[in-house]
């Protein structure tokens, strides 16, 4: 059962998803270095997998 903290905590933070590596992300959705670069420089070595999707998507990544 969660908390009302656990339940505020995700309110704030929304729902990003499993954390990934951008590494490991890049390889599965087969992005080029200069993408996989680009998602690193803006998120760090590991962030959401749907955030990471939304940033690739806006930036060309096709949808599947």
């Amino acid at each position: 059962m969660k908390t009302e903290h656990q339940e505020e905590g995700a309110r704030q933070h929304g729902f990003h998803g499993r954390t990934v590596s951008i590494e490991a992300f890049a390889r599965k959705y087969r992005l080029d270095a200069e993408e996989a670069e680009r998602l690193e420089n803006q998120f760090g070595p590991v962030a959401g997998e749907i955030e990471l999707l939304q940033a690739a998507r806006r930036n060309g990544m096709p949808e599947e």
